[in-house]
């Protein structure tokens, strides 16, 4: 990101002079407190929200630049998790994840093949069959993390995925993540988590009023 502004129409400056580079691979953790942009950040990267100003920059091409076509090949390669889960609810757990790849055009037998694969790698085997009000919050989260992760992006983003859990699940679910990331995948997640900030050690970026005021290459959590 260069030099990156962005403001709602409602006048709000989410953010403000931003300059950040994330190398692939990287695990990044984004913390600060509410409305210091955090969620605007993450919302720049998957391309649901442009820049005001500046150049957001993914893959070596301005997301604000992008055809429609284009756009779709982003959103591919970018997985997103959410603190409320947002799975459907009249669809069992296969079928959440199923739907990500049928978008995605992916065919029958293709599904069939990737999908117990990935819940079973999230720890939701013999789980398919269940709808999302008969899993636990934690496995609701594990199950959004599978349907995000099932086309196997380069990127996924995460926007507080533990705020809703309990301290035991929400490291269940960061052990998940941290494995993700151990396979290639760049990780981007946004907290006010200070316990697992502090204790995973991962870089971290501390925003203030839509800035980047302090950049920690190895971790800690401070406001």
């Amino acid at each position: 990101m260069y030099s990156v502004f962005k403001e709602y129409p409602n006048g709000v400056k989410a953010l403000a002079r931003l300059n950040l580079h994330i190398t692939k691979g990287e695990f990044v953790f984004l913390v600060g407190a509410s409305g210091a942009g955090k969620s605007s950040l993450i919302r720049l990267v998957f391309r649901e929200e442009l820049p005001s100003r500046g150049q957001v920059i993914i893959g070596g091409k301005s997301i604000a630049r992008l055809r429609a076509s284009q756009v779709a090949k982003l959103r591919r390669n970018i997985g997103v998790v959410f603190q409320d889960f947002r799975l459907l609810m009249d669809r069992t757990a296969f079928d959440n994840v199923a739907f990500a790849l049928r978008v995605l055009q992916y065919s029958g037998k293709e599904i069939k093949a990737r999908v117990p694969e990935v819940l079973a790698m999230v720890g939701l085997k013999g789980k398919e069959q269940c709808y999302p009000n008969q899993l636990s919050g934690g496995e609701q989260q594990r199950l959004a993390i599978a349907r995000a992760v099932v086309n196997n992006p380069k990127i996924l983003v995460a926007d507080e995925p533990t705020g809703n859990l309990d301290p035991d699940t929400s490291w269940e679910i960061m052990h998940l993540l941290d494995e993700i990331n151990q396979r290639g995948t760049t990780l981007v997640m946004a907290t006010h988590d200070q316990s697992i900030v502090d204790n995973m050690k991962r870089r971290t970026l501390v925003l203030k009023k839509g800035i980047v005021i302090d950049d920690r290459r190895e971790g800690g959590y401070i406001l």
